[in-house]
């Protein structure tokens, strides 16, 4: 039997606290895996091989400078956010999670029959959950460079049909003042 991908994006993010980021994705690794998926996690190297990542990095660079004050602290997180949709594109399009979602009962199957629907698909917002084919991914990633890229959400600057997955089968783990979001992702399991 083939598994099914589940593929997340990870790039170091200069004020996120790094032990905490690996924890949470291995908390997303483990509820992902636990319900038949095959967990992938992947990086800037993999964006690179989308033939649009430098246009689409180009578009980010320039728009940095327009961005107010109080969203510079973003810019590592912004860049990742859409980043992601060339590597996903680079690896051929599928399912891609944050990874600090917790897969509470979201199956291969259930994806199975949301990819029949032939449409981009988006969950959560920002985007927590979403399935994009390589042409999906490539058109997304076209409309972010020809967009005001940090502006918008990427559910703005893409049609979809929005079933909402969110706290229903992915939940999406923030930090609280009494827990970190690995800590809630744990008392998920």
């Amino acid at each position: 039997m083939i598994m099914k991908n589940i593929y997340a994006f990870y790039t170091s993010i200069q004020l996120a606290d790094q032990n905490e980021e690996f924890a949470c994705a291995n908390w997303w690794k483990t509820s992902w895996e636990k319900l038949g998926w095959k967990s992938v996690m992947l990086n800037r190297s993999h964006a690179l091989g989308s033939h649009l990542y430098n246009k689409l990095a180009s578009k980010m660079v320039n728009a940095v400078g327009s961005l107010p004050a109080e969203r510079r602290g973003e810019v590592d997180w912004l860049m990742a956010r859409f980043s992601r949709w060339c590597a996903l594109h680079a690896a051929g399009g599928g399912w891609m999670s944050d990874y600090d979602a917790f897969n509470l009962g979201f199956t291969p199957d259930k994806a199975d029959e949301i990819e029949k629907k032939q449409s981009l698909f988006i969950s959560g917002e920002p985007a927590t959950v979403f399935y994009a084919t390589r042409d999906m991914c490539s058109a997304a990633i076209m409309k972010f460079i020809s967009a005001e890229i940090f502006n918008s959400t990427e559910k703005d600057m893409v049609n979809s049909v929005d079933k909402d997955l969110s706290n229903k089968l992915v939940k999406h783990c923030e930090k609280t003042a009494k827990k970190k979001k690995s800590e809630a992702m744990q008392s998920l399991a």
